[in-house]
């Protein structure tokens, strides 16, 4: 099977971003964002992370060119947003993390306008993703809801296609639709795959439908908006951030919904702060509660993922083993412990932790998502562990290791 994500509309897409990444206005909003960054994170910083803070900000700033080269709402096309740079098409795509994003996903949005109309033709390939989203948004942050839809949920055809319709108007019985309002900016839809393997994005095209007045945005035009939004937005991210950098060291409070707060409207999520030294261990418990997509999975303190396409410093419920009561046990170490559910910190000692739950069933609440969290020496793990635990060995951990990659590459693979 191709990869869905490999389409002139992408392609097209990462040429518009390099390109503004040349430009000298690009270059001087990034070094006033960092400026607005270092302000913000003031002398809180732990030791030792300075140097990946300009790197951190180059993924701050990409994100938001990408988001300008699918802001046209004329022509929409779909873009992939937040991956780490990669090479594909004889070019290289630059770092797009930011915002805690989550490396199960597969990120992508389409500019949308109110008053316009719009089709989206969709299918699914191979396996389907464990959850996919597709959420209006009003802000270029992505945190304001206008309304959504989801899969499983959405209505599809014996050969996997399915159509959603947006517009300014109700949906009046059409199924699968979504209604703008005037502050609407884009189409965000999310991917979370929790088998890297098998699961596959699925193939989308989007199209404004009947007569359009006036032309696309320049892309000079849309790199201005840009460099608005990405210094516009450092305060709502900072607020995010301190969501888990402001929590006391070493907690992981019990899921909340995030509808209050911005993100995934539908999603339970526990989030808080870890500090490990290089002898010590967390030990994380969670029960999947029938969730459709559940994880755990690190950032550091720049608030992106840490490098999950090589290291397995976050984990799915499919790619974890469960225990034999079907919760998960992992552990988060600097040095491998010989479980086979390891989450490796990759050299961080300072981690914000994230477990998500997605397309949650309606149970008693008693059997819905928690988590118990343990802070142990690393050298006394096994008498903290349950006999039902997985352990490996170095060579079964190498396989482990790439499967994960190879399941990666499927992202990159034209």
């Amino acid at each position: 099977m191709s990869n869905p994500i490999a389409t002139p509309d992408q392609f097209a897409g990462e040429q518009d971003v390099r390109s503004m990444w040349e430009l000298p206005q690009t270059q001087a909003a990034r070094a006033h964002v960092a400026q607005l960054w270092r302000v913000g994170y003031g002398t809180d910083v732990p030791p030792g992370l300075d140097p990946l803070f300009d790197e951190a900000m180059d993924g701050w700033v990409g994100n938001y060119l990408f988001k300008a080269a699918a802001m046209d709402s004329i022509r929409p096309r779909f873009v992939r947003n937040f991956m780490p740079a990669y090479d594909w098409n004889g070019q290289q795509v630059p770092d797009a993390r930011m915002g805690g994003d989550n490396p199960d996903n597969c990120y992508r949005l389409a500019g949308i306008a109110h008053g316009g109309r719009y089709r989206v033709s969709g299918r699914v390939l191979d396996a389907c993703p464990a959850h996919v989203s597709f959420t209006l948004v009003e802000n270029w942050g992505t945190s304001i809801t206008v309304q959504m839809v989801e899969l499983p949920g959405i209505e599809v055809d014996g050969d996997g296609r399915f159509i959603i319709t947006i517009d300014d108007q109700p949906a009046n019985g059409r199924i699968n639709h979504l209604t703008t309002n005037p502050r609407v900016k884009f189409l965000f839809v999310r991917d979370s795959m929790m088998d890297w393997s098998g699961e596959t994005p699925l193939q989308l095209e989007i199209e404004r439908i009947g007569p359009v007045a006036g032309a696309s945005p320049s892309l000079e035009a849309r790199l201005d908006e840009a460099l608005r939004r990405v210094r516009e937005d450092v305060p709502l991210y900072y607020w995010f951030f301190r969501f888990s950098a402001g929590k006391a060291v070493n907690s992981v409070p019990q899921p909340m919904r995030t509808a209050s707060v911005g993100g995934l409207a539908t999603q339970a999520s526990s989030i808080g702060r870890l500090h490990l030294e290089e002898d010590q261990a967390a030990i994380i418990r969670f029960r999947p509660a029938g969730a459709a997509y559940n994880s755990l999975q690190l950032a550091m303190w720049w608030y992106h993922s840490i490098d999950a396409h090589r290291l397995q410093t976050g984990l799915s419920a499919e790619q974890a083993l469960p225990n034999g009561d079907g919760t998960i046990t992992t552990v988060v170490s600097a040095h491998d412990p010989g479980i086979a559910n390891w989450v490796e910190t990759g050299g961080f000692k300072d981690l914000l932790p994230m477990i998500r739950w997605q397309g949650l069933s309606t149970g008693a609440e008693k059997n819905g998502p928690a988590h118990w969290l343990d802070i142990v020496p690393l050298t006394k793990i096994d008498h903290h562990l349950s006999n039902d635990v997985t352990r490996i060995s170095s060579e079964e951990r190498a396989r482990q290791l790439a499967v994960r990659r190879q399941g990666w590459a499927r992202r990159i693979t034209v």
